[in-house]
C-alpha cells in the first residue's frame, strides 16, 4: 500500500514539474535563443541543421506538452471561478471584499427601493444582475467581463497550437529553388512534382526607372498529370496540396554565338548574370557579371543602366587567363560581333538574343493552418487578458438599516471596479455621475 503511495506521490511530482510555470520560461527561452542563432544562420543550412532536427523538434514537443500540462491544470479552477461564483455574501463577508462602499440610502429609499436602485446602478453600467433572497435580506450579485477569466487559457492554448504548427512544418516541410526561361522545366523532388514555366512576361512601370514586374505561367504535373496552373508574380503566389510557389526574382538570359575566325566554326551558347563561359581550349573564361538593359557609362568609366529598357543591352563581363588572372573587361551589344585574344588566338563572341527568365522558391509548410489558427487564437487570448476586466459586485443591506453594501472584488481590473463601485454610490444617492 505504501508502496502504491510512493508511486503516486512520484507521478504527481513528475506531473508537477513537466506543468510548472518555471519550465515553460526555460524551455520558451532556450526555444527563442535557438531561433535568434538560426536566424543569423544561411537560410538552408538553418533549415536543414536546426529547424528540422530531432533535438529542436523535441524542444518544442516538450515545450508543447508543458503548455498542455499547465492549461489542464487550470482548466477545472478557472472554470469553477467563472462559472459557479458564490452569489450570495453577508454583509461581514463583504466588508472584507478588496473594495467596499458603505452607502447611506435617501429616506425615499429605505423600503426595497435602495436594493432596486443598486440593482439598476449595476445594469446600467454593463453588469448582469440577480437578485437573490439570503437569509438577512435581499442581496445584489452582479458581473461583467466573465469571459476574461479565459484570457490566459486562450493565451496557452493558441501557443500550443503554433507550436504544433511548428512542429508538423519541421517535420514535413521543404524549400525548393529552381526557374528558367519559358519552355523549361525542373523538377520538386520533395514534393515530386515538375514545375513546367510556359512563357515569362515582363510588364514595365510607368516609370522606367522602376523594376518591373514580371509574370509568369506555370503548370504543375506529377507522373503526367497536370496537378494545378496559375500566373506567378511577387506576392502573387501559386498554392496547391499544402505547396506554395513565390516568385524570388528574374535574371536576362543571353544567347551568344562563339566563332573561330580561322576556322569559321560556331558554337552557340546561354548564359546569365555570375556564369562562366570558357571560349577557348587553353582554359581562358569570360566571368559575366552584369546584364544592363539600357546601357550607360559614367564619366568615371562605371557602366550602369539608364532604365529597365531593353534600348541598349549589353551584358558586361572579365576576361581571365588560364590561370585565373583578370586580363580585360568585355562587353557584348546587341549583334554587334567583339573580337578577343586569348593564348588559343582570337575568338568572336556576339550576343544575338536575350530572353527574360524567372527564379521561384517552391516551398511546403503543411502546419500553416495550424500557425494561422494559433496566431488567432493567441490574439483572441491577449485580447481577454487585457481588455476585458472580469468584475464583480455584491450588494446587501440589513433589514430596518439606512445603508447599502457595496463590495466587490477583480480578476485584474481594479481601477474599473473601483470607478464602477463610485458611479453606484453616485447613482444611488441621485448625485451627478461624471461621464
Amino acid at each position: 500500500m505504501m508502496q502504491r503511495h510512493g508511486k503516486e506521490d512520484t507521478l504527481r511530482r513528475i506531473l508537477r514539474f513537466l506543468s510548472s510555470m518555471q519550465l515553460g520560461i526555460i524551455l520558451l527561452l532556450l526555444f527563442a535563443a535557438i531561433s535568434v542563432f538560426a536566424s543569423l544562420q544561411e537560410q538552408k543550412r538553418a533549415m536543414d541543421n536546426i529547424y528540422r532536427s530531432f533535438w529542436f523538434v523535441g524542444i518544442m514537443a516538450f515545450a508543447a506538452l508543458n503548455l498542455l500540462l499547465c492549461s489542464l491544470r487550470r482548466v477545472k479552477p478557472l472554470a469553477r471561478l467563472a462559472l459557479r461564483p458564490q452569489k450570495v455574501q453577508t454583509i461581514e463577508a463583504i466588508k472584507k471584499m478588496p473594495f467596499y462602499r458603505a452607502v447611506k440610502l435617501p429616506p425615499a429609499d429605505l423600503g426595497d427601493g435602495g436594493i432596486a436602485g443598486a440593482a439598476a446602478a449595476l445594469q446600467t453600467l454593463g453588469y448582469q444582475v440577480s437578485v437573490i433572497e439570503g437569509p438577512a435580506g435581499k442581496n445584489i450579485f452582479g458581473e461583467k467581463g466573465r469571459s476574461g477569466y479565459f484570457g490566459s487559457l486562450l493565451t496557452h492554448f493558441g501557443l500550443l497550437v503554433i507550436l504544433l504548427g511548428a512542429m508538423v512544418g519541421s517535420l514535413t516541410g521543404f524549400e525548393h529553388a529552381g526557374g528558367g526561361i519559358a519552355g523549361d522545366s525542373f523538377q520538386v523532388p520533395e514534393g515530386n512534382f515538375t514545375v513546367r514555366i510556359d512563357s515569362v512576361c515582363m510588364v514595365q512601370e510607368p516609370d522606367p526607372t522602376v523594376r518591373p514586374r514580371v509574370y509568369s505561367d506555370l503548370v504543375i504535373t506529377r507522373d503526367g498529370w497536370q496537378i494545378a496552373a496559375g500566373t506567378v508574380a511577387i506576392n502573387e503566389p501559386l498554392r496547391f496540396q499544402g505547396n506554395t510557389i513565390y516568385h524570388k526574382t528574374f535574371r536576362y538570359v543571353s544567347e551568344i554565338v562563339i566563332k573561330n575566325p580561322a576556322t569559321g566554326e560556331e558554337i552557340r551558347k546561354q548564359v546569365s548574370e555570375q556564369d562562366l563561359l570558357y571560349v577557348d581550349g587553353a582554359g581562358s573564361y569570360i566571368h559575366f557579371l552584369k546584364f544592363f538593359p539600357n546601357f550607360t557609362m559614367t564619366e568615371q568609366g562605371m557602366p550602369y543602366s539608364k532604365n529597365w529598357l531593353p534600348e541598349n543591352p549589353v551584358l558586361a563581363g572579365i576576361l581571365y587567363n588560364s590561370a585565373g588572372q583578370g586580363e580585360r573587361p568585355v562587353f557584348l551589344q546587341l549583334n554587334k560581333p567583339e573580337v578577343i585574344s586569348t593564348a588559343a588566338g582570337e575568338i568572336e563572341l556576339t550576343l544575338t538574343s536575350f530572353q527574360h527568365a524567372a527564379v521561384f522558391s517552391v516551398t511546403r509548410n503543411l502546419g500553416r493552418p495550424l500557425l494561422l489558427t494559433g496566431a488567432a487564437v493567441l490574439v483572441l487570448g491577449l485580447y481577454l487578458c487585457f481588455a476585458v476586466s472580469p468584475c464583480r459586485i455584491y450588494a446587501a443591506r440589513a433589514k430596518d438599516k439606512d445603508v447599502i453594501h457595496l463590495g466587490g472584488s477583480s480578476y485584474r481590473g481594479r481601477l474599473v471596479l473601483e470607478d464602477d463601485l463610485a458611479r453606484i454610490a453616485a447613482i444611488i444617492t441621485k448625485q451627478e455621475v461624471g461621464a
